[in-house]
């Protein structure tokens, strides 16, 4: 089955409701799940019929015990690794090292703006890269405006997410594959310009790819050196805080 056809289970049994949170997961194109208990939550791992491909629960999940929980939940799902996330307000540290050593792995703490909801769901259901994927460069979610320059024209994107080789730009109005443009990105170490090339598009139409916003990948050209640690360093940082 293909990852982006697989639901996510929200196991919404402590204390911060993740109604809210399950709701804006539908809005940007996820197939969503609901539990109010532990029991609840198992019966949807045991129905093929759902293809849950990752479990998202709160802080303080309701169970005597946090490790066998979990390890439960992914007992049930035999045919892949289940991840877990952890969604609602940001725990203490003690608590963040309970739910790291009982399994839970994938920060979804608030505030979270759409582009790391949805980019996070992805990670998580994608499961973990292996071989070339995993060498790849860290690529982690956000959420700036940014001025596409392209031919002595703009045009308004958000960029989606970056990491120290390329950017995936959002936008209704993608220029076309193999078109050189030109963006400032607002890194928190101050705006850095970068040239690019438009290596794919999602358009509307038949192949669009539901799991991510219209727009397009950009490869950077060009880069120096300095601008390149730059970039590879805001995205190891970046990576950490989304990491329980």
């Amino acid at each position: 089955m293909d990852a982006s056809a697989r639901s996510v289970l929200f196991v919404d049994c402590g204390s911060h409701p993740l109604v809210d949170l399950a709701t804006r997961a539908r809005r940007v194109g996820f197939r969503v799940l609901r539990a109010k208990t532990p029991e609840e939550a198992r019966e949807a791992l045991r129905d093929g019929r759902h293809a849950v491909g990752a479990l998202l629960i709160p802080p303080d999940l309701v169970a005597p015990d946090l490790r066998v929980a979990i390890q439960g939940f992914r007992d049930l799902v035999s045919d892949r690794e289940l991840a877990v996330l952890v969604g609602g307000p940001r725990p203490p540290d003690a608590e963040l090292k309970r739910l790291r050593a009982a399994g839970a792995e994938l920060a979804l703490f608030e505030p979270v703006d759409d582009h790391t909801l949805r980019f996070q769901l992805n990670r998580a259901i994608a499961g973990r890269p292996s071989g070339a994927a995993e060498r790849r460069a860290v690529r982690v979610p956000t959420d700036w405006p940014v001025r596409v320059r392209m031919g002595g024209r703009e045009k308004p994107a958000r960029v989606y997410c970056v990491s120290a080789t390329g950017a995936y730009l959002a936008t209704s109005r993608p220029s076309f594959r193999g078109s050189l443009l030109y963006v400032t990105l607002p890194l928190p170490s101050g705006s850095v310009d970068l040239a690019g090339r438009v290596v794919m598009t999602n358009v509307p139409g038949n192949l669009v790819r539901e799991n991510l916003p219209l727009g397009m990948a950009v490869q950077f050209t060009g880069l120096a050196l300095d601008v390149e640690d730059t970039l590879r360093e805001f995205a190891e940082r970046q990576a950490s805080a989304l990491r329980v």
